[in-house]
């Protein structure tokens, strides 16, 4: 999806590899990616939300966005 954007992009992870610095790297910035049957619904936007912020106690914010509208957001940075 990232090659779409015009972003370099590679999957780190093929055939269990554990790269040490991420599954996916997309323009020299490294992901994990996470796959789940359900993901809890308060991640997730509703209403006309673009995303979602949130974070634990004492920690940092998180964003939780579609993948399509964060990979416009990078390529636009570009």
């Amino acid at each position: 999806m990232a090659k779409s954007f015009k972003l370099e992009a590679f999957n780190r992870d093929r055939g269990g590899a554990q790269h040490e610095q991420g599954d996916v790297e997309i323009d020299d910035k490294f992901y994990g990616c996470k796959r789940r049957k359900k993901v809890p619904r308060w991640i997730l936007p509703e209403k006309e939300e673009v995303g979602v912020v949130f974070r634990g106690d004492g920690m940092q914010p998180f964003i939780s966005l579609p993948l399509d509208k964060y990979l416009l957001l990078i390529s636009l940075l570009k």
